[in-house]
């Protein structure tokens, strides 16, 4: 049984804890953050003993009775526990984006070759079955040609009543905002299932300029987009076009993904994760249609039981790597600069 330590307990810990329940080969031996009530809180739901409550996650990481870390805190602190974590040699699971910007995500990268452990992003589409499913009908060629890719990621997140300031809101914490939190996870379903992207332009928006800052009733300037289209060519040559937002009223998490070749299409909605919309093969190309498929159950897999099983050695085809988030932030970099200077940015 791997014994895991949970580092960072905010609204994304949710989720792994919901999805460690399932998993039969771990568990959560300790828990770490730096806010005392909800540390304790956790504790009682979790029923882990005061003793593997932390307050610094250095001190989990050297626990005994931890066996592998998972990084679930702000996006500037990822890289330095990662790095205390692999001095320890302990496999680490780090969410996503991998840093709030490429030269410590490459730090990363570099200092695994001297101490190599088990470690994986949490690029979490990746284990939805419509995603995985997809890549299986792409890697037969029944699309064709790849011609473009639409794609768009809508939350109203932002737009939430009294919503404060917050880590997010604030570049040197997060690096980027709806693009780092929520765009890196289409760069990432993009490029597994399209290729590598070569050339991006984007624009940016900030659309809630300023928020209150906690405990206070003065503002602060939101530093961090809350909007982003943008479009890429790939390596291969097709022509994609995303648009992410938390600022899409009617959304909780829409997103969809669409993959058009010169013989068919391959459309995903993860408001339905089990299905695919597919039109492929021998048409009528007078009343072609989508038809919604249902994702076999050989897709399914969770992301807590995929790290669960590389800890054990049987690391999952579409494992999600450092490298994938190493990747993923040089995207994100020649994003935001194209923002900035509003020109075509190479990769």
């Amino acid at each position: 049984m791997n014994r895991l330590g949970l580092i960072g307990l905010g609204g994304i810990a949710s989720r792994h804890i919901k999805e460690l329940e399932q998993v039969k080969n771990a568990r959560i031996g300790a828990i770490c953050d730096v806010d005392e009530t909800k540390l304790e809180k956790r504790g009682e739901q979790l029923g882990i003993d005061g003793a593997f409550r932390f307050a610094d996650y250095r001190d989990l990481i050297a626990c005994d009775q931890v066996d592998a870390v998972e990084i679930c805190t702000p996006n500037y602190l990822h890289v330095p526990i990662a790095l205390e974590a692999l001095r320890a040699l302990k496999p680490i699971n780090v969410e996503k984006p991998l840093s709030a910007d490429l030269a410590s995500a490459l730090e990363l990268e570099e200092a695994l070759k001297k101490n190599p452990v088990k470690i994986m992003m949490c690029f979490s589409y990746r284990f939805t079955p419509a995603v995985r499913f997809a890549k299986h009908v792409m890697d037969t060629g029944l699309l064709g040609e790849i011609i473009n890719v639409d794609a768009a990621y809508l939350k109203a997140s932002g737009l939430w009543e009294n919503r404060g300031m917050e880590w997010r809101f604030e570049k040197d914490k997060a690096g980027s905002g709806v693009l780092g939190d929520l765009g890196v996870h289409m760069i990432d379903m993009s490029e597994l299932l399209v290729g590598k992207m070569r050339e991006v332009s984007a624009e940016t928006k900030i659309v809630v300029k300023e928020r209150k800052k906690p405990g206070s009733e003065e503002f602060a300037p939101v530093e961090t987009d809350d909007y982003c289209a943008f479009l890429a060519d790939t390596e291969s040559g097709v022509s994609e076009s995303f648009v992410i937002t938390r600022c899409a009223l009617g959304n909780a998490n829409t997103i969809r993904f669409a993959v058009y070749g010169t013989r068919g299409v391959i459309t995903i909605d993860l408001n339905e994760p089990d299905r695919i919309g597919v039109c492929a093969g021998e048409v009528d190309r007078v009343t072609e249609t989508l038809h919604s498929v249902k994702v076999p159950k050989k897709f399914y897999l969770s992301q807590e039981q995929a790290f669960a099983d590389l800890l054990d050695g049987n690391a999952d085809a579409l494992l999600p790597t450092v490298a994938d988030g190493v990747r993923a932030q040089r995207v994100l970099d020649a994003l935001l600069r194209s923002a900035e200077t509003r020109i075509r940015v190479k990769i």
